[in-house]
């Protein structure tokens, strides 16, 4: 090796670690703006499905280097409300669900109320494991980066994502534990809920992402 290739040498090293840094800095950035367009997606309750969704698919495409667009979330989400619309309309249904039994169980009123609040609490943890892997899964088929429609119906997606909350046991720890970490940030300093569903949507991501890798190292 030359002196001229030993002076050369040393810069490659920055460079690509300034190239990495961009990258997180983006990635970081991209969640940030997520959050915001996935709570206001959110906002009239019965679509938080559908934007979970569209804020997965639009961090899925910064991921793949496509080009993305608050246009773009916009159309992801309107067609994840058209096709997701009953997964939707059981949220408030299970919210009440939940709301009710925990407040029976709370006056002693129930036999066994300690077993029925721990057993309800539970449904709601993997329903909620459920509903996230669900959103992830509904642009699982998108063929075409930044096409105005990506397939897969509510009972489709619901199916996907209760297999993979049961096949892939770790990936749905990690996912409950983006969910318990949201609910513990929200609790602690309200107005942290504006970058929750970014982070959501970048967890459910990672998670299919380490699926997918795993089942191509599989024998």
């Amino acid at each position: 090796m030359n002196s001229q290739e030993q002076a050369d040498e040393p810069d490659s090293q920055p460079a690509r670690g300034r190239a990495a840094g961009e990258g997180r800095f983006a990635l970081l950035g991209e969640t940030l703006l997520t959050g915001l367009l996935v709570l206001a997606g959110s906002l009239p309750v019965v679509t938080l499905p559908a934007a979970l969704a569209a804020g997965a698919a639009h961090l899925r495409r910064h991921l793949g280097g496509y080009d993305t667009s608050v246009r773009g979330f916009g159309r992801d989400w309107l067609a994840a409300a058209c096709s997701l619309w009953a997964l939707g309309a059981l949220l408030p249904v299970a919210a009440v669900a939940v709301f009710v039994n925990t407040g029976l169980t709370a006056t002693g009123a129930l036999p066994g109320a300690s077993v029925v609040r721990w057993v309800t609490w539970a449904a709601a943890a993997y329903a909620a494991v459920v509903l996230v892997r669900a959103a992830a899964a509904w642009s699982d088929d998108d063929p075409a980066p930044g096409t105005e429609t990506a397939p897969g119906g509510v009972w489709r997606v619901l199916s996907r994502g209760a297999e993979r909350t049961g096949d892939d046991l770790t990936g749905s720890a990690l996912l409950f534990a983006a969910l318990a970490m949201c609910v513990v940030l929200v609790w602690m300093l309200p107005p942290l809920v504006l970058v929750t569903g970014g982070l959501l949507s970048l967890a459910a991501v990672a998670v299919e992402t380490r699926r997918v890798r795993r089942l191509g190292d599989a024998p």
